[in-house]
């Protein structure tokens, strides 16, 4: 049973590749895809997440915070003998931001900005993919996986997921209410962030039969 599941994570990882690499090369060659500048628009006029809530989203899912937050988690899964998942989780935090940068600069792709944008927050490199949509995604996506599948007390499981969750489904939007990038952006993002965890993932899972 493990070689088919193996195999299939496999090619749903090629796929995501060559989605993802594709969709890096029309940002590089398009400042907006189709679809940017009418999501921004409306994003923009809606109340929420509002300033406050985003700028929260966005400032715990900066690359510092997300490197130093994942680098604790690390230690605390490798203190109580989760050792595989913290092996998994320091891989995946060491890529970040080497894959971040090296896209970023890659593609190139110019912010969003006056006079078709309202920016609501400041930045420092390139628009495409988001670094804190995919630092993120990274990290609060394995906090989500362990909260799915480690051996955990019901209440931190249920306030973990939860956490996970919300600054899962949030980060997007925050970022793009903020104007600081195009939903393109935020898409890349997400699927820069699924390369790196998808592997971590499959790993752990076809490793766990039988061991913690």
């Amino acid at each position: 049973m493990r070689r088919p599941y193996l195999a299939l994570a496999a090619g749903l990882w090629l796929v995501l590749l060559g989605l993802t690499l594709a969709l890096s090369v029309l940002a590089a060659e398009h400042d907006t895809l189709p679809g940017d500048r009418g999501i921004m628009s409306w994003a923009q006029d809606l109340p929420f997440p509002g300033e406050t809530l985003a700028d929260s989203v966005r400032a715990i899912t900066s690359t510092e915070v997300v490197l130093a937050a994942g680098a604790a988690v690390a230690l605390v899964l490798w203190l109580r003998g989760h050792r595989r998942q913290a092996l998994l989780l320091a891989i995946g935090l060491a890529l970040l931001p080497l894959l971040s940068l090296a896209v970023k600069e890659l593609v190139d792709r110019p912010r969003p900005g006056p006079p078709e944008v309202e920016l609501r927050a400041g930045y420092s490199s390139p628009s495409f993919p988001s670094g804190h949509v995919m630092s993120g995604s990274i990290l609060y996506g394995f906090l989500l996986y362990l909260s799915l599948f480690l051996p955990v007390a019901r209440g931190a499981r249920a306030a973990l997921a939860a956490l996970a969750a919300a600054v899962l489904l949030l980060a997007g939007p925050a970022n793009v209410y903020l104007g600081v990038h195009w939903p393109s952006d935020v898409l890349g993002a997400w699927a820069w962030a699924l390369l790196v965890l998808l592997p971590a993932l499959t790993a752990d899972r076809a490793l766990s039969a039988g061991r913690p």
